[in-house]
Formats: structure tokens, C-alpha cells, sequence
């Protein structure tokens, strides 16, 4: 449980201290029921209902639920705007619901960790209960908010120069990529030995050295899983300069690193891909040793004429999905 004090060092009840945060993330108390704000946005219930799913909540269908005081202000205005963009044409409904999906997705990764911060952040200020609050609402929100509309500003961006630079070629835009997966060898067992503070400071040099080595060479982090991280970018040289670059960084003396790179026709959908060339490279990963990047023959030939790389074929492996998986070690030149 939260250690959250008032102003005399006295224990302060956590949901109180949460119906506070709600209200200032929320602009209010709870004011509306679901058939409420249903009714004033002019928006049919069941396709409330499915929005509030698409981003992640429960949707309880226990009777009397429509009745129950749950939502505030902000909310309505929210699904107001929303019916208002699919009224004027701008999205269609289902657009919408996959746009909710996804934002709800992203945004439930970063407000569980970006919420372990700020109450960190807020309950070391002097002055107990009411500092916090006022801390979160004065400092805190509005700047994790600057920060993450600045982000997504420029994330954006990227995404469109690209776009256009890859319309420029005449490039089909599912034609493929370069994929390429790395993770810390023998995590698992790792994690068995280590303290959680240790694990997490590991985890956390892990995505910079990885987010680094991506976005210097152009490519972009598709998502981190813990311990491993998954990326693409548009030509195979730059997937293995990425690979080669996270080995190289990566300090000696903690656990080792192992990549996979394939390149291949992918699918993107909602900010993620499919595959088989995902799942080649990250089988390629799996039979690599610690310290070591492998390539499919895609990769391998592409890059082959690039005087810094070597290429060893490897004896083919059985691995889930494949039988004799053909693979080339990297050898740095």
C-alpha cells in the first residue's frame, strides 16, 4: 500500500488520495451516468459502450450499471467531440473504435509507468497530502502532458517523411522492411537470482542502448518486451548497423545480447507487424549465441556487398515454426 501522509505525517486513506488525482486528471468529480452521457452526446449506447471497451476498460453489464454515477464532464465532452467527428465525416465510427484500440493500448502502457513516477515524484514533496495534489496539478500533469503531445508531434513527422521518401522510390507501402529482434540472453534464469531494483535498472539500460542504436540509423522501435525489442526500418544495412551497433554498446559487464535481423513483406497494423519475416528474425535470435547477430539469406545478400560486414553461413537448425532454418552469422570487419 501507498505510504501517502497528510501535512502532520498522519496515514491519509489511498482512495481519497486517488478520487483527488481522478478529479484533477478528470476535470471533476463523477457527475453522469453511461445513459447520461450516452444521451447528452447523442450517442447511441451500444456504440458507447464499444468506444469504452476499444480503450481498454471493462464494460459492466450488470443491471442498473447505466444508473450508476461513473463519469464526469470531461468525458462528455470527449464522446461529444467524437460524435461530432463521425457526424461531419472526418472518421467513421470503426475508424474510430480502431483508433480508441490503439491509443488505448499505448496509453495504458505509459500510464502504468509513467503513474509509478509520479507518485514517486509527488509524495517525496514536503507537505504531505495536499502538496501532492497540488504538485501533480500544477507541475507534473500539465508537463507529462506537453510531453507526450510534443512526442507524438514528432513521431508523426517521421512517420510522413518517410512515407513520402518512400513514395519518392515508387515503393509499394506493404512491400516489406527489415526486421529486427535482440534480447538479453539468458534473462529468464537471470531473474530468478535478481532483486527486482536490479532487474529494473538492467531493463531500463536495455531500452536506451536499444532505442539509441534504432533511431540512429533511422529505424523505429515497434514495441520493448521486457527483456527483448522488436524494430524495423527500410533497408537491410541499416537493420544490421542497428543490430551490430546494440551489441557494441552494450556494456561487458552485464549480461550479454543476441540479435536477429531478416528483411521481407510485413503487415502493420495498429502501430504493430506481422509475419513470417517477424518471426523469422526472432527465431534467428533464439538459435544465436550470446553476443552474436544472425541473418536470413534476404538480409545476408542484401548487405553482402557492404565492405564493414561478413557473413558466415550457419549449420540450419529445427526451431518453432521451421524446419532447417538456414541462418548467417555477422562477422564485423
Amino acid at each position: 500500500m501507498l505510504n501517502v501522509s497528510d501535512s502532520k505525517n498522519e496515514r491519509v486513506d489511498p482512495q481519497a488520495f486517488a478520487e483527488s488525482v481522478e478529479a484533477l486528471l478528470l476535470g471533476g468529480p463523477r457527475t453522469l451516468t453511461p445513459l447520461d452521457l450516452a444521451q447528452r452526446a447523442n450517442l447511441h449506447r451500444e456504440a458507447g459502450r464499444r468506444l469504452w471497451q476499444s480503450m481498454g476498460f471493462a464494460s459492466v453489464d450488470e443491471e442498473g450499471y447505466d444508473n450508476e454515477i461513473s463519469l464526469t464532464d470531461y468525458d462528455l465532452v470527449a464522446a461529444q467531440r467524437i460524435q461530432q467527428a463521425i457526424e461531419s465525416g472526418i472518421a467513421t465510427f470503426e475508424e474510430t473504435v480502431s483508433l480508441s484500440r490503439l491509443a488505448g493500448q499505448i496509453f495504458a502502457q505509459l500510464a502504468e509507468s509513467e503513474g509509478e513516477a509520479m507518485y514517486a515524484l509527488a509524495l517525496r514533496q514536503p507537505g504531505g497530502f495536499t502538496a501532492a495534489v497540488e504538485t501533480l496539478g500544477s507541475e507534473l500533469l500539465p508537463f507529462i502532458e506537453e510531453l507526450h503531445t510534443y512526442v507524438w508531434r514528432r513521431q508523426l513527422a517521421a512517420f510522413v517523411a518517410r512515407k513520402a521518401m518512400q513514395l519518392g522510390k515508387h515503393l509499394d507501402a506493404d512491400q516489406g522492411a527489415t526486421v529486427g529482434f535482440a534480447d538479453i540472453s539468458g534473462f529468464t534464469a537471470l531473474s530468478r537470482r535478481t532483486g527486482q531494483a536490479e532487474l529494473a535498472d538492467l531493463l531500463e539500460l536495455f531500452e536506451s542502448v536499444a532505442t539509441d542504436a534504432v533511431g540512429a540509423h533511422g529505424g523505429r522501435v515497434v514495441k520493448l518486451i521486457g527483456d527483448a525489442v522488436l524494430y524495423t526500418v527500410a533497408e537491410p544495412v541499416a537493420g544490421v548497423e542497428i543490430a551490430a551497433e546494440l551489441l557494441e554498446s552494450w556494456p561487458a559487464t552485464q549480461p550479454p545480447i543476441r540479435a536477429g535481423v531478416a528483411t521481407g513483406p510485413i503487415l502493420r497494423r495498429l502501430g504493430d507487424v506481422f509475419g513470417p519475416t517477424v518471426n523469422i528474425a526472432s527465431r534467428l535470435t533464439s538459435v544465436g549465441r550470446p553476443g552474436e547477430v544472425r541473418v536470413d539469406e534476404a538480409t545476408a545478400t542484401a548487405v553482402t556487398a557492404d565492405p564493414r560486414f561478413h557473413f558466415e553461413a550457419q549449420p540450419p537448425q529445427d526451431v518453432r515454426g521451421y524446419d532447417q532454418l538456414p541462418s548467417w552469422r555477422l562477422v564485423r570487419n
